[in-house]
Formats: C-alpha cells, structure tokens, sequence
C-alpha cells in the first residue's frame, strides 16, 4: 500500500509534477492522434505494408539523430523554455502535415510527419532528465511508473481516439485540435514555477557542457551502458511489429482503422498496467527493480508469439495487453535506473543518447520488418521476431543481473 500512496502524494500534492506529467499526457496523444490516420492514409494510398511502415520510420529516424543534442540542450540551456519551444514549434507543423495530407503526394505526408520528430526532438530528453528535479528521490520509481505509464496509456488512447474520430469528425478538425493541444502543453509547461535543472547546475553555467563527455561517461559505466543498449535492442524486434497493426487489422481481421486503434489501445494499457504491478511485486530495492527488465523483455516475445495464430481480433488485443505489460515495464524502469545512477549535469545527454539509440534501432527494425513483411507476409514477421525478443531478454537477464545484486549490496 505504500506505494499507492507515492502515487497518491505526487497526483493530489505536487503541482509541478502534475503540470509536467499534463503536459506530457498531451503531447504523447498528440503525437499518437496522427499515426493512426496517417497510416490509414498511406496504405489506403499505396497498399503497400513496407510503405506503411515508413510512417514510423520518419516518426523515429529523426529521433535518432537529434535525440542526443536534444539531450545537449537540455543539459546545457533552461530545460522548461526548451520544452515549451518544442510544443509551440510541434503544433504548427501538425498543420503543415494538414496541408500535405490534402495534396496526396506520399512523400510530402511522410516528410511533413517527418519534421513533427524534428522540432519533437528535444522534449523527450528533456522532459526525462528534468524528472527528478520535481519529485523527491523516495518517490522517484512511482513517478517514473505514472510518466511511462502514461506514455503507453497515451499511445493507445491517442491512436484509439484517432482511429476512431476518423469515422465522426472531418479530417480537418482532427488535425486543427491536435495542433491546439501542443500549443496547450507549451503553456502548462512554461506555467511551472520551480527549476528544471539541479540549483548547482544552474550556478555553474560558465562550465563548459560537451556532448563528448555525455559519451565518454556512458561507456565508462558498465550499468549504464547496459541500461542504454535495451531499449534499443529490443526495439529490433517489436518496433517494426507495431506499423503492422494497420496490415493485420486491414488484411486479417478486415476491421481498418478501428481495429488498429484498438490494437494500439491494447498496447497503452498493457503499458499501464505492467509497470505498476511490477513496481508493486518487485520494487522494494532498486537492484531487484532493476533485475526485472530483462525478465519483462521475455514477457513480451512470449505473448507476440501467439499472435499469428489468434483467431480474432479480440484475443490478440488480450495478447497485447500481457505482451505490452512487459515492454513497458522495460521502458520504465531502464529510464529509472539511468535517471538514479547519472548525475544531473550529465542527465539530458545521457537521455539523448539513450533515446538516439533506440530510435537508431527503432528505424532499423521499421525497415527490416517492414520489408520482410512485403516479401513472406505479415505473418512470418510475427512469428519470427518475439523468437528474437525473448532470447535477447534472457541473454541481458543473465548477463547483467550481478550488476544490480552489487548496486544494492552497495547501499547496505
């Protein structure tokens, strides 16, 4: 019950969490509440899954290789005004993509989608690294379950809500209401009152801040290193699985848009879900915490497997759900055990590169998938990749649980 109270305290009692986890409630729907349709979109006008799968790889490949300045910037420049720049900036180009999407032109939608990463870049590390500046270190694990949480809770939600406003609303009010609610979390952003940063850091402006250094301390860190590399590896094999929800619910269940919303929903509450009862069950120290992550990896390619051979859309939802309680258990505490172990100084670009590798492997894997997927079907992608998962799971399981027996043994 302890726990829940954390939640309790950081959800009634700490305003500027609240503002920051508003607003990234709203930018993470936001995102999602495009990628529904834009899929729809896209393979309505190419039939082609590999295509499709384009429109994840331009929402990642610029993540990729503007995630660690983004990090850079964080670290070095005032992380609420980066923030909120990067909101503003997000909800004017949704209305270039309005624009493209009028015209049909392929590449002209999956550039301007493009572009929505590019100014989108900086917030994730930023809002990551700022984290711990907002909650107190005993309540540092729950908040990271409510942020991550949510990320999963937003997915689904802003890709079920797109999905499904696609057949009540106009084109146009969807778009015109996602560009609204960027500028919204701009605003919630910029209304919090307490620094982003460390007050060290913020005395120590003069120090010269490097992106090397960032790289030179996570190579240094075997925990870090470790930490950095999982979610990026494993996105090898469920990154590209995602862009083909839109295939199976067109092609298998014959359900469109709504049964990719629903799919995507799935994912979101299983992203809830997982991370609370895993925090609940095996959070009493950090080092057991941590020693689950390649457990929940494992979690997740079991429950994929099963997927090319569900019957219905509705018990690959249920699939999802377990699945998914695994992935986004993995998302949220590798995040917590970088933001505990980094000092704060060197959080952002520890972030950004955390978040540049992912999304590096992110678009590999939208790639590969993808173009499996075109040659021997959907099907075989399914069946093929959670194999991979679940071995990468045990093999970082194994490898890397003395680390955390030693991070508590330390603390004893």
């Amino acid at each position: 019950m302890e726990n829940f109270k954390k939640y309790k305290v950081l959800l009634t009692e700490n305003k500027n969490f609240r503002k920051l986890f508003a607003a990234r409630l709203i930018t993470l729907g936001g995102d999602w509440l495009l990628t529904v349709p834009l899929l729809g979109i896209i393979y309505g006008l190419t039939e082609n899954p590999f295509i499709t799968s384009l429109v994840l790889v331009v929402q990642s490949a610029p993540l990729f290789i503007l995630g660690s300045f983004g990090g850079y910037l964080a670290d070095k420049y005032n992380r609420k005004k980066i923030i909120a720049i990067s909101e503003f900036l997000s909800g004017l180009t949704v209305l270039l993509i309005l624009y493209a999407v009028t015209t049909e032109n392929v590449v002209f939608i999956l550039f301007s989608f493009g572009m929505l990463s590019v100014v989108g870049s900086p917030y994730m590390p930023t809002s990551d690294a700022a984290l711990p500046n907002v909650v107190k270190k005993e309540n540092l694990a729950e908040a990271n379950v409510i942020f991550f949480s949510s990320w999963g809770v937003m997915a689904g939600i802003g890709a079920g809500i797109g999905g499904y406003l696609t057949t009540v609303i106009s084109r146009n009010m969807l778009f015109a209401l996602d560009s609204l609610s960027f500028v919204l979390s701009a605003l919630i952003v910029y209304s919090i009152k307490k620094n982003l940063s460390e007050d060290s850091q913020i005395n120590e402006k003069n120090e010269s801040i490097t992106y090397v250094e960032g790289i030179k301390y996570a190579a240094s860190k075997r925990e870090i290193f470790s930490l950095i590399i999982t979610k990026g590896i494993f996105s090898i094999s469920a990154s590209g699985l995602l862009s083909l929800f839109t295939v199976l619910s067109y092609d298998i269940y014959k359900t469109g848009d709504f049964g990719t919303g629903l799919m995507f929903g799935a994912r979101g509450v299983g992203a809830l879900v997982g991370p609370i009862a895993i925090r609940y069950f095996f959070g009493n120290s950090d080092g057991k915490l941590l020693n689950t992550i390649g457990l929940t990896i494992m979690v997740w390619g079991l429950f994929y497997f099963f997927i090319p051979f569900s019957v219905s859309l509705y018990l690959t939802i249920f699939l999802l759900v377990l699945a998914h309680s695994g992935g986004g258990s993995q998302w949220a505490f590798s995040t917590y055990g970088l933001q505990i172990l980094t000092p704060d100084r060197l959080r952002g670009r520890i972030s950004g590169i955390d978040y540049s590798f992912n999304f590096l492997m992110n678009t590999v894997s939208t790639l590969m998938i993808g173009y499996l997927a075109s040659i021997y079907g959907v099907l075989f992608v399914y069946r093929l990749f959670p194999i991979l998962g679940f071995i990468f799971g045990l093999t970082w399981y194994l490898s890397t649980r003395n680390f955390w027996k030693d991070l508590d043994s330390s603390k004893e």
